[in-house]
């Protein structure tokens, strides 16, 4: 009942202000019509200033037309005109002077625009019109049923515009585009005939005025991640400014700015990067990627494919780590390798920046080295060798030149059968180890020592005897001209006696 009562009072209110806004000063109140129509009714409730009442016309097979004249000659700047729905194929308003010339025809529509139409729910305000005398309101091929009828409610013209007290209808279908500090707003506008312009408000702050052309505005410098509230009115030629359309919109989060003092420090092993965090409140953490840079050959640059898997993103770099500190150590690199690094800015809503990037090159692998080697006996008399370094790669123990075992560096020991146990020609343990690094990268040979000793004598016999080979091939030549130089003589006579005996020596 309260809902029915709310709309009753709303359209009490309507029609009050309607009838108090139309009907005052109108040039044609309370004057009668005269029609050549047939069957035109009531006419004088035309002019009657009551929307309730109407005068009508029933049938008007080919034209027909109902005419005012005035007393004296007049200026029309507005008309107002309030009928039913067409129910023929055309209406026509006539302004003509005293000798029945016409000044300005108008057609009917249901919104007129004052310049060649003119509305028939309302007021239509118009250039104004000199010299008018008479006022004539056309029908043309009207074929109505009796239950029809050509219904006029109310009709007049002023020569001034009439005091309005009415607002124009609000703009429709609003629509908006935020970003992280800009709002744009899009609207329609109203098709009031005296619909003038706009007011754009932000938080109840009047900022814009805009004029009817005008179907969109943009805030700019807005706060970020901040509820702003736009409102937009419609005003009219009057002055008189609608209620609005209220809503409200949040700007969004914006992407924060990329990290700075982006470095790497690289070792064979590993990669620490460090950066400087960027100084924002919607800072949630950085993001590091990762790729590893290949020299291409010509061809491949030109004909080559890549491939990117489905943790890859599309310029080739993989994700790696996220964390809101400002360092992170990569240990999964290898040596004599080239990385590309990739950081980005994380905002709060999961956003990131385009990244800043930092390339870098780990050195080779260290040569592993063996050091604090050490021979006891356990109590099955087994060799046990040991040494204090390297504790990362490999160890590998050749017997005779032949691969006897293989262990991880850590275990910093390997056991020798006694059976297996080898001596060479000096009476040293024919065995050798071999450190291995991580990545493959060997070591110098280091020989087993003796039980409680250390290594006094770094080459085995296979050792010495290569090495003694190797120095008489370079010595033997030297030797041998050393005998020529010595004992030239004797060999001279030699040859000299046997080429003076036909080139036989005596046995």
């Amino acid at each position: 009942m309260r809902y029915i009562i709310i709309l009753f009072t709303f359209f009490l209110t309507v029609a009050v202000t309607e009838k108090a806004y139309a009907f005052e000063n109108g040039l044609l109140e309370g004057k009668k019509a005269t029609s050549d129509a047939y069957y035109s009714y009531d006419l004088d409730k035309i002019t009657d200033n009551d929307l309730d009442t109407f005068g009508y016309i029933h049938q008007v097979y080919f034209s027909g037309k109902f005419y005012f004249d005035l007393d004296d000659e007049k200026t029309i700047t507005s008309v107002f005109l309030k009928m039913n729905k067409d129910s023929g194929l055309g209406y026509e308003i006539m302004f003509k002077d005293r000798n029945n010339n016409i000044l300005k025809k108008f057609s009917i529509s249901d919104y007129g625009d004052g310049k060649e139409t003119i509305s028939r729910n309302g007021f239509t305000s118009i250039s104004p019109i000199n010299y008018v005398k008479k006022i004539e309101i056309h029908f043309f091929y009207v074929n109505l049923v009796p239950q029809d009828h050509i219904k006029i409610y109310e009709f007049d013209v002023y020569d001034s515009p009439p005091f309005d007290e009415d607002p124009p209808s609000d703009v429709v279908d609003l629509r908006f585009l935020a970003s992280d500090s800009a709002i744009s707003i899009f609207f329609s506008t109203p098709n009031d005939v005296d619909f003038a312009g706009t007011k754009i408000y932000l938080n109840d702050v009047l900022v814009a005025t805009l004029d009817k052309t005008k179907t969109s505005y943009s805030f700019a410098d807005l706060i970020p991640n901040t509820t702003y509230t736009i409102k937009i009115t419609t005003f009219d030629e009057t002055g008189n400014e609608s209620n609005g359309v209220t809503t409200t919109v949040k700007t969004k989060i914006p992407i924060v700015s990329d990290v700075t003092d982006l470095q790497a420090d690289a070792k064979y092993d590993r990669v620490r990067l460090s950066w400087t965090r960027p100084n924002s409140e919607f800072f949630s953490h950085a993001k590091i990627y990762r790729k590893k840079v290949e020299q291409k050959s010509f061809w491949d640059q030109i004909f080559g494919t890549t491939s990117v898997s489905a943790e890859t993103t599309s310029d080739g770099y993989t994700p790696m780590f996220e964390t809101n500190g400002t360092y992170w150590t990569d240990l999964t690199v290898t040596p004599d390798t080239t990385y590309s690094y990739k950081v980005t800015s994380v905002n709060i809503e999961g956003n990131e920046s385009q990244g800043v990037t930092i390339e870098t090159t780990t050195p080779s692998e260290p040569v592993p080295v063996l050091t604090g080697v050490a021979t006891t006996q356990n109590e099955n008399g087994d060799y046990v060798v040991t040494w204090t370094s390297p504790a990362r790669g490999t160890v590998k123990l050749l017997i005779e030149g032949r691969e006897y075992a293989q262990v991880d560096a850590a275990t910093k020991q390997i056991v020798i059968k006694k059976e297996d146990m080898k001596t060479d020609f000096f009476g040293a343990y024919a065995a050798t180890l071999i450190p291995i690094g991580e990545y493959g990268t060997k070591g110098q040979a280091v020989n087993v020592p003796s039980l409680g000793g250390k290594i006094d004598f770094p080459l085995s016999f296979q050792d010495f005897m290569e090495t003694v080979v190797s120095i008489l091939a370079w010595v033997a030549p030297f030797l041998l001209l050393s005998f020529v130089f010595i004992f030239w003589r004797p060999i001279f006579n030699f040859f000299r006696k046997s080429f003076a005996k036909g080139g036989r020596v005596k046995q």
